[in-house]
């Protein structure tokens, strides 16, 4: 397989933003490219992205353009960062650019969004992907980070040779532009456990209205949050992921060393008074746990609560 020279971001929003700055600072405009529908090109284009005070050095594409462009010169990579109820639109619009030899990565938050992908794309393109600790803001066209956090990859099925292949030339390549990964012994054991971190801090932030430090301290927030990620632990057991306190102790300790000041993607949606992404989080997990027996009460109440808020934003 080639080494990877160019990658296609579809969605630039917080995480999209930072991760096209990252590597366009590294690769250069000419080889990272933002795709998107014809008015959000214009406005990208018009609107000179910053990412931590730098231009974010990137070639801004429609779908129409990329797709032009991929017939042509195909793309390395295509990695999405678009809400997840955006994802099938985004999978139609964008599936010109995949070719037979394009690797396939989501950072989109929760543990189904490969599955779609691989629908569409098949496991051999796809790999599994966790991007974790990032405290990454977007307010128009301002993107800001104190950490850029790292990527966890891995395949589906280790013993599959493409997909080896397919994880090793990836990671070649982030080795090469200097983007932090790991790559965990058990990718699902690492899934399930960044959804412990998102289900709780996404969630206590939004309900609670507050930044990272409201969840940093003693109280309520706090101990909403830690029953939230204790009760992903217990769901987890349930489908077979060996999750145990230890999960919920770690990313805890991820958590505590968050910005202060930033904020986790659920709340800045609610700020925005955007749809969220509440059905990923403790709708994932209220289902599952039902489905298994298990009681979720907090995730209960936090799925209530942000239902509330968006049921405010019309």
């Amino acid at each position: 397989m080639k080494p990877i020279e160019n990658v296609a971001i579809v969605g630039f929003g917080s995480l999209g933003a930072m991760y096209a700055a990252c590597f366009g600072a590294t690769m250069g405009p000419e080889r990272v490219f933002v795709v998107a529908d014809a008015a959000r090109t214009e406005r990208y284009r018009a609107e000179a992205a910053t990412f931590n005070g730098e231009p974010i050095r990137v070639t801004y594409l429609t779908y129409e353009e990329a797709a032009e462009r991929a017939a042509v010169q195909p793309f390395d990579v295509v990695l999405y960062a678009v809400k997840y109820g955006a994802l099938p639109e985004a999978i139609e619009q964008s599936s010109p650019l995949v070719s037979l030899d394009t690797a396939v990565i989501s950072v989109l938050n929760g543990i189904t969004s490969e599955e779609v992908l691989a629908e569409r794309f098949g496991w051999d393109r796809v790999l599994l992907c966790i991007a974790q600790q990032m405290d990454s803001r977007k307010v128009g066209a301002v993107v800001t980070a104190g950490c850029v956090g790292v990527m966890a990859l891995g395949v589906r099925d280790p013993e599959d040779a493409a997909q080896r292949a397919n994880l090793a030339r990836v990671t070649e390549w982030l080795a090469a532009v200097e983007q932090p990964f790991i790559v965990p012994a058990d990718i699902q054991h690492q899934l399930w456990g960044k959804l412990i971190c998102n289900v709780g801090v996404n969630q206590a932030c939004a309900v609670y209205d507050c930044c990272f430090n409201g969840i940093h301290v003693p109280g309520e927030a706090r101990e909403a949050m830690i029953a939230a990620m204790g009760e992903v632990a217990a769901v987890g057991r349930a489908c077979g992921i060996a999750l145990t306190d230890d999960d919920v102790a770690y990313w805890l300790d991820i958590i505590d060393h968050l910005n202060p000041a930033g904020m986790p993607s659920l709340r800045q949606d609610v700020l925005a008074r955007r749809p969220t992404e509440v059905e990923l989080f403790s709708g994932t997990i209220n289902r599952l746990g039902a489905v298994h027996g298990i009681p979720t009460p907090q995730n209960e109440r936090f799925y209530a609560a942000i239902k509330e808020l968006e049921s405010s934003f019309s």
